[in-house]
């Protein structure tokens, strides 16, 4: 085997243990919680069939491309609740761990899905904002949309939750007026607190 081809498999891998990475909220049907690679290869699904929420001009296959590396990460860092008072710490782990992985491959393309991993932590490219979008409304969709008895994975609030939604998901006027319906319904049946 060739050295490039070596390391694009010891990628590929390294990034299978994305697999066993266990994020925090449930599949649909509530029998156990998702990893970070169903959530990956779903937020990708969701982002081909809501694609006509994108702006005009947005390079869907490159926003695919964001959602596919954007939680490579979290085979180091692990799934967190991101807070005020844990922010930096999961920034640091999370960057070791692209730095980590993504020197794995060969160095132009680990400089390439390094610079994808980047654009969507940034979320400054028309790509990044939906792609991040994309992210924030899919654990909404499996929770809140599924009718679960026990949505979520801990005492939240849905002001909460929308004060962490807002700026991604407000650019995209539909899937913001979604996002806050499925906020108001969990009020209503009594699955979040207001």
């Amino acid at each position: 085997m060739n050295d490039t081809l070596e390391k694009q498999v010891a990628f590929l891998l390294e990034t299978d243990k994305l697999k066993e990475v266990v994020r925090l909220n449930q599949l649909t049907g509530g029998a156990r919680r998702e990893t970070t690679a169903e959530h990956c290869w779903h937020v990708i699904l969701q982002t081909l069939t809501l694609a006509e929420h994108a702006p005009a001009g947005t390079d869907i296959n490159h926003v695919v491309k964001l959602l596919a590396v954007h939680d490579l990460v979290e085979i180091d860092a692990g799934d967190h609740w991101v807070t005020d008072d844990n922010r930096a710490g999961i920034k640091d782990l999370e960057q070791a761990a692209a730095s980590r992985l993504f020197a794995l491959l060969p160095s132009s393309q680990g400089l390439d899905f390094k610079s994808l991993w980047l654009e969507f932590e940034a979320n400054e490219t028309p790509e990044a904002k939906f792609a991040n979008a994309m992210d924030a409304l899919h654990p909404m969709v499996l929770v809140f949309a599924s009718g679960l008895d026990d949505p979520t994975h801990e005492p939240i609030s849905a002001e909460a939750l929308k004060l962490t939604k807002e700026s991604r998901l407000s650019p995209f006027p539909g899937l913001w007026d979604f996002a806050q319906d499925l906020l108001n319904k969990a009020v209503r049946d009594g699955r979040l607190l207001p």
